[in-house]
């Protein structure tokens, strides 16, 4: 008698034969096939653009890269230099209320300060949204 029959194991039964399914395709094959991108041979007509050394192919045939920079290259230097000078004078009209806080004009300071607030601040906001519209 063996042990497992002593402890009241069931026998064993004989195994089914199972058969396997086929493999699912991975999501990565999935993506490959929608995107098309791993098959794709319109690259091999163009000429070769990098090489171990010396002129590639591109380069022989007097091939220039075009890089077209668009307006965020044109407006920059201006559009800092607003934004320089938006802040130097927010500056300026906090400096200038507080002299006048100094002084003892804290109503006329609040309302530099008010001023400032509606215009300038509002002024930046839209500044900033206009650019990024503009770009």
């Amino acid at each position: 008698m063996k042990y497992r029959d002593m402890l009241g194991f069931p026998k064993k039964k004989a195994k089914k034969k199972v058969i396997p399914e086929p493999p699912k395709p991975s999501v990565t094959e999935k993506l490959k096939e929608e995107l098309n991108e791993w098959s794709d041979t319109t690259f091999k007509s163009l000429p070769k653009r990098w090489s171990g050394s010396g002129l590639t192919e591109f380069e022989r045939k007097g091939g220039k890269d075009k890089v077209n920079e668009g307006p965020a290259y044109e407006y920059a230097k201006i559009s800092k230099k607003i934004e320089k000078l938006k802040d130097e004078l927010g500056k300026a009209v906090l400096e200038f209320s507080y002299s006048l806080r100094k002084k003892g004009l804290d109503d006329n300071a609040d309302d530099l300060l008010e001023l400032y607030s509606k215009t300038g601040i509002t002024f930046g906001l839209r500044f900033k949204k206009f650019l990024r519209k503009l770009m």
